[in-house]
């Protein structure tokens, strides 16, 4: 006979619970996201300049090794140790040097030579 009328009306509003929820979990997972992002590239920004500074260190070992490269390899600091008996060099004698020319040799005659048919194809 009497019903309970307040039977719906202490109960927990489902729809609007998961609506929010949704909302904030979204609003979450974009804040967590956003954090991410900016970590990553702030890790990223520090490892370049970290290769970026190795990078400028090779290249002034690169210039320092060439430098003392074109030092050793002079002709005067080869004449030095050359001097001082560092280098052991032997004189190279005429009868070890072979002179060659760029000229082809003439054909002989009454020799058979391989021909090749100039004609043009059209």
């Amino acid at each position: 006979m009497s019903t309970n009328r307040r039977r719906h009306a202490n109960a927990i509003p489902i729809a609007s619970f998961f609506t929010w929820l949704c909302i904030g979990s979204f609003a979450c997972v974009g804040g967590l996201s956003y954090v991410w992002c900016k970590n990553q590239l702030y890790t990223t920004g520090t490892d370049i300049k970290s290769l970026e500074r190795e990078l400028v260190d090779l290249k002034n070992k690169n210039e320092v090794a060439e430098s003392k490269i074109a030092q050793l390899s002079s002709t005067a600091k080869l004449q030095e140790r050359y001097d001082t008996g560092f280098i052991k060099l032997v004189p190279i004698t005429n009868d070890r040097i072979t002179v060659l020319s760029n000229a082809a040799p003439a054909p002989k005659t009454g020799e058979l030579r391989p021909v090749s048919n100039e004609r043009t194809h059209e």
